[in-house]
């Protein structure tokens, strides 16, 4: 099935050690986002100051510390 269009966005290829990735699955389906991508995607948004941006992250699960 086709994804709906989100806008103009960009790829940024990233490999994370396997430990870190299992971690950040485990966030994501605790957060109830549909795909890593995305997920990776409202996290990025958040940490830039622009949470208007995430379009699936709820943003109280979210905890980023400096």
């Amino acid at each position: 099935m086709p994804q709906p269009y989100k806008g103009e966005r960009h790829k940024i290829p990233v490999r994370p050690v396997d430990r870190v990735y299992r971690k950040l699955e485990e966030m994501r389906v605790e957060a109830g986002v549909s795909s890593m991508s995305q997920y990776m995607s409202d996290v990025l948004a958040v940490w830039a100051g622009m949470p208007e941006l995430a379009r699936e992250l709820n943003q109280e699960v979210l905890q980023i510390s400096a």
